[in-house]
């Protein structure tokens, strides 16, 4: 891909949000899942189609004029079926977008419903927008000093133009009644062996990381743990080029028989079940 558009953040004020805009135009048959994941990424497909896994959600169809998030530090495998172009923008954090009472209001609907990974369609004055950028590229405006300007319009189009129930389904991995404590457990948990090491790293007692999670996720830390890794292993399966024994190794399990029964207890199946299954299901 050619990456014609990268607007780093260099404003005259600070902020911890690290945005960047980029425009690709894409070629038939590209791969860019590693683009960008320690940020949260929303993708703005202006031409072309994309077939998109990320995490639990796999195959899905994302057509023409349509946009998704991927939140940071996600699984992820987005393949272009046809010639296209993409803007791509990349923040840091989500809180310090909107409001406190718009950012409270996300994420009480997000609680009460079911995240169901889909895009969006991109309307009215939104598409308006998005043309603008690339015109800014044909006429080489410098953005840099509008970078941060310009991704608050953006928020303020997607609060105009989408109600409450879509933006919080399209944010819902980065919603939470503690925001804070939910994006430092995403950030560290891939970087610990146990829960006791995780609630070291957050600088908790396991009696305070208990409760905080029963309150953030509605389960224990090991729980929650042994579902991610779960989804980590299950996404891997999804490459072929990734065998059992790579697996093994990936996840720190120190035999077949620890990741069968690893299997077996999270998918009621074995390792090589579990990808059958998922090669039937495309």
């Amino acid at each position: 891909m050619k990456d014609l558009l990268f607007l780093p953040q260099q404003l005259p004020f600070s902020s911890d949000l690290n945005i960047e805009f980029h425009y690709y135009e894409i070629k038939a048959r590209t791969f860019f899942e590693k683009e960008n994941v320690n940020y949260n990424n929303i993708y703005f497909l202006l031409e072309g189609s994309l077939n998109v896994s990320y995490d639990g959600f796999s195959n899905v169809k994302i057509n023409s004029m349509e946009f998704f998030m991927i939140p940071k530090l996600s699984d992820r495998s987005i393949l272009s079926f046809e010639n296209g172009r993409i803007i791509i923008v990349t923040f840091e954090s989500f809180k310090s977008i909107c409001d406190k009472l718009a950012f409270k209001a996300y994420s009480t609907i997000a609680s009460k419903s079911e995240y169901v990974f889909r895009p969006l369609p991109i309307r009215c004055v939104l598409k308006d927008f998005l043309s603008l950028l690339i015109q800014y590229i044909d006429y080489r405006i410098n953005l840099s000093q509008m970078c941060e300007l310009k991704f608050y319009e953006l928020f303020l189009l997607l609060r105009k133009f989408y109600d409450k129930e879509e933006l919080s389904n399209l944010f819902h991995p980065v919603l939470g009644k503690s925001p804070d404590f939910k994006e430092k457990v995403i950030y560290n948990y891939q970087k610990v062996n146990n829960v006791e090491e995780l609630a070291k790293k957050l600088g908790m007692s396991r009696t305070n990381l208990d409760v905080k999670f029963k309150k953030e996720f509605g389960m224990s830390p090991l729980q929650w743990m042994l579902k991610q890794k779960a989804k980590h292993i299950k996404f891997s399966m999804l490459e072929p080029e990734n065998t059992l024994t790579d697996i093994m190794h990936k996840f720190n399990f120190n035999s077949p028989t620890h990741l069968n029964r690893f299997c077996k207890q999270q998918f009621g199946c074995s390792p090589s079940e579990l990808r059958k299954k998922l090669n039937e299901n495309g």
